[in-house]
């Protein structure tokens, strides 16, 4: 796994960003739930503020979330536009039905030629985070080149290949591939959170800085996250 595509070392976004919050919310909506006979206690839920009345209040929280992009993505929309609990779980609800409907399969392969370190990661990923865990197991010296070079640039190879290799064209749950690709990469960063390498926090950092970067232009231009991924609506790319 080399370093020569990598970036950035620079941190992921912060905590209180909005993407972070969704992200949390994501994967909480994601985790596995447990059956009656499990005593397991409910998962933490996602930083949250006080409630207010919900009359308007969802409403006032996305119209509030748009801001002119800056050229430092570290603040690309309104940290408090979404800090409720409850319109962050609207957002994480639509990107996980979006991501149920995706074959995340990673298919056949195409070619006799090995597959380079960043291929095989996202190949596993597409079956789930625990496989990624079972070959570090069978292959330390992955493990060991994955924990020494995993910086936000490798963190978005790897996003960006994940998003590559699965097909969206075909799938009718997305008005257009970028919100597709929203989900997707909301899924990546989830699957990398379950591999035990680094922090959940340093990885759900560096998914919140891949969807300032990548998408946070395309969500101010239709009027802020609410608008941008509402369904039931036709919409066209850019």
């Amino acid at each position: 796994m080399e370093n020569g595509g990598v970036k950035s070392l620079a941190p992921g976004a912060s905590e209180d960003s909005v993407e972070f919050r969704l992200l949390m919310a994501y994967a909480q909506r994601r985790r596995p739930q447990p059956t009656n006979g499990d005593a397991t206690s409910p998962p933490p839920k996602p930083p949250t503020e006080k409630k207010k009345k919900k009359t308007s209040k969802l409403k006032k929280l996305f119209l509030g979330c748009i801001r002119p992009q800056k050229e430092d993505s570290e603040t690309a929309t309104d940290p408090d536009a979404l800090g409720d609990g409850e319109a962050l779980g609207i957002l994480a609800d639509r990107l996980s039905r979006i991501v149920e409907s995706v074959d995340l399969g990673p298919g056949d392969i195409e070619t006799d030629a090995p597959a380079d370190d960043i291929q095989a990661i996202v190949d596993l990923l597409r079956e789930s985070g625990d496989k990624l865990n079972e070959e570090f197991e069978r292959n330390p010296a992955l493990a060991q080149r994955f924990r020494k070079d995993f910086t936000y640039g490798l963190f978005e190879r790897i996003t960006t290949l994940f998003l590559e290799k699965v097909p969206l064209s075909d799938n009718r749950s997305t008005k257009s591939s970028q919100e597709g690709n929203i989900a997707l990469a909301c899924e990546v960063t989830r699957r990398l959170t379950a591999v035990d390498a680094h922090p959940m926090n340093m990885v759900m950092g560096f998914g919140a800085r891949y969807l300032q970067e990548h998408f946070s232009t395309w969500v101010q231009q239709r009027g802020g996250w609410e608008k941008a991924m509402a369904s039931g609506e036709e919409d066209e790319d850019p």
